[in-house]
């Protein structure tokens, strides 16, 4: 299954050796084929701590995940039955078979890391055939033939009754959500799996949250590790040892504000921190440098301000983001030239007025009729957003007759970008004022006309936030939704969009969760493009769904060229009546005009007439 080195090899042959015949089970036993059995003769344990699975028990647990690896941590007793790699020196972990003695079940433990989940060296006591351990980690049937351990979430738990001395092997726990952040295993867990190939192509998880106690801080200093830059490197651990730590590299303070000579941390302070996170050369789990910050410093969140410092909403017109939200949206994006840079799709944030430009309070930029100013969460000079160059109420130009000023609550709708990669602000003439003070629509008194307006029914239409491996919002009750699904990292605004699977046999469809939409005439337009130069089409349209279900024939328009660039799409539609329906776009299967292979889309709006 796996390349075994020559050295690795000679060293395993010369191990067994030298071992007595009493000790090793004979004959050696392949590692055993999984072929669904869901009973295992002599199975025991619970798969935790003070409970772990036996070799037939983990083989039991291994057959109801089908093809899947287990979604947390288990823990396995057996003995050393044969060694394939005793270490790599490159990344300090070991490959062996464990067995319940007197049985042929096997078990792989597949590059596994030493006692306290460190690296194996030359120096450490080395494994030999017929130690007892007990070993942490993630579990699968890998290629439904093999049940081992995930690669990069495995260590010795214990060696022969010992823990490894004074270190404490770190437990996972957490799901780095804010409301229960990652213990540092638990972010070091999160990481295991994702690539690194240089300091540009690397996987990142989204924003998440991470408790714990500082262990060390970067010899550069307390307050600032980069300088100019305003930031600080340090490890936490769950206790404030320098054992199970995990990197905060190069982050910002509270309120995701650069340090100054003025703020500090030290040695045993309680943190949460929030940002995203890599595993740095594939062995080095960190926060990503420049989009993490201190959330929360021996308690407080909110930077010595008066702002809350906490992030909130998700950017829809019913759940706007506050100013903070805004900055974390803006994190990742990439600023290269006032021509190249990365924004997100039509997003909503609030906050009132703290400062505005001195240019004046109607018009920042003359004869363009817009305004700069920044907003924060309370209208006070902490925690601020940027609004630069939007214009007024329904996206109209500001005249002498309009006006805003310092504390008015408003709404923006419109682009982000990270100016310089420094600076989160509204991208220049793509937002306006969607409200001012509850008012919406230029002060006409609409009276609930949402003519023009983004609907607010069609749910992260950016594909920003994604649950259980879906984008939020884009899988249906019924069986409008029939595509695989997958997050892709090349956007059109924002981080993500959402890649769906071609089938080459079959059409398959993206398709909104189920919306309620009254009488009139709607456009829904979407961004998309090929992720091949093969011929590759779409096609946008609607389905009704009734009682769960979808009603009568989809309503498609015609097929769209896709390109290997992205391109915008719309398709526009008239209901006689209030009419529950999933909007689609379908990916069609291979034809003359299409290759049925995968494209990607992003940006989706919904918009009334």
């Amino acid at each position: 299954m796996k390349k075994i080195l020559k050295s690795v090899l000679a060293f395993t042959i010369a191990a067994l050796t030298f071992t007595s015949c009493d000790d090793v089970p004979m004959p050696f036993p392949e590692p055993t084929v999984n072929k669904g059995e869901t009973t295992y003769e002599g199975a025991t344990g619970s798969g935790t701590a003070d409970d772990p699975y036996n070799v037939a028990g983990v083989l039991q647990y291994i057959s109801t995940l089908g093809s899947e690896e287990s979604p947390d941590v288990v823990y396995i007793k057996g003995k050393i039955l044969s060694i394939t790699e005793q270490y790599s020196t490159q990344f300090g972990n070991g490959t062996f078979n464990i067995t319940d003695e007197g049985t042929t079940y096997t078990f792989t433990v597949y590059r596994a890391l030493y006692l306290g989940n460190k690296k194996f060296t030359a120096n450490d006591q080395q494994i030999a055939i017929g130690d007892e351990v007990v070993v942490c980690g993630k579990v699968i049937n890998y290629k439904n033939t093999t049940p081992e351990t995930v690669q990069g979430t495995a260590y010795l738990y214990a060696l022969n009754g010992q823990g490894g001395g004074s270190v404490t092997p770190g437990t996972p726990s957490g799901d780095g959500t804010q409301a229960n952040p990652y213990n540092p295993a638990g972010a070091i867990n999160a990481v295991s799996g994702l690539t690194w190939t240089s300091n540009t192509d690397y996987q990142k998880t989204d924003d998440v949250y991470v408790k714990g106690k500082i262990s060390r801080i970067a010899e550069k200093g307390t307050f600032t590790e980069g300088g100019t830059f305003g930031n600080a490197s340090f490890w936490i651990s769950e206790d404030g040892n320098t054992s199970n730590e995990f990197q905060c590299y190069r982050i910002l303070y509270l309120g995701n504000k650069k340090y100054t000579s003025g703020t500090d941390i030290k040695v045993g302070d309680e943190v949460i921190i929030c940002g995203k996170l890599m595993n740095y050369k594939g062995n080095t789990p960190e926060t990503v440098s420049g989009e993490a910050y201190l959330y929360s410093l021996n308690g407080q969140t909110d930077g010595g301000g008066s702002g809350s410092g906490q992030a909130s909403g998700d950017g829809t017109l019913t759940n706007p983001y506050n100013p903070l939200g805004a900055i974390n949206a803006v994190s990742g994006l990439t600023w290269t030239s006032n021509t190249d840079y990365q924004k997100t799709g039509e997003v909503y944030v609030k906050g009132k007025i703290s400062r505005i430009a001195t240019k004046g309070t109607f018009a920042e930029s003359g004869d363009f009729g817009n305004a700069s100013f920044w907003i924060s969460e309370d209208g006070k000079t902490s925690n601020e957003f940027q609004c630069y160059r939007i214009l007024y109420l329904g996206n109209q130009k500001y005249t002498s007759g309009t006006d805003i000023k310092v504390g008015d609550e408003v709404i923006i709708c419109g682009k982000l970008m990270n100016y310089k990669g420094n600076t989160p602000e509204t991208v220049a003439g793509e937002a306006y004022l969607y409200s001012l003070k509850s008012q919406s629509g230029g002060g006409s008194s609409s009276g609930g006309d949402t003519s023009g307006e983004v609907l607010t029914a069609l749910v992260n239409g950016n594909f920003e936030t994604w649950s259980g491996g879906l984008p939020t919002g884009w899988k249906s009750a019924s069986t409008a939704s029939s595509a695989t699904l997958s997050q892709s990292t090349d956007a059109h605004g924002g981080s993500y969009s959402v890649n769906v699977n071609g089938k080459e046999s079959g059409n398959v469809r993206l398709a909104s969760q189920e919306i309620k939409l009254a009488a009139g005439t709607y456009v829904f337009s979407f961004w998309a493009k090929a992720t091949t130069a093969d011929a590759v089409q779409a096609r946008p349209g609607y389905v009704a769904v009734v009682d769960g279900a979808v009603s009568g024939s989809y309503n498609y328009t015609d097929y769209v060229d896709l390109s290997t660039s992205w391109k915008q799409f719309s398709y526009e539609f008239t209901l006689s009546a209030e009419t529950t329906l999933c909007l689609v776009v379908m990916n069609p299967k291979k034809s003359d005009y299409s290759s049925g292979k995968d494209i990607l889309i992003d940006d989706a709006a919904l918009t009334k007439k």
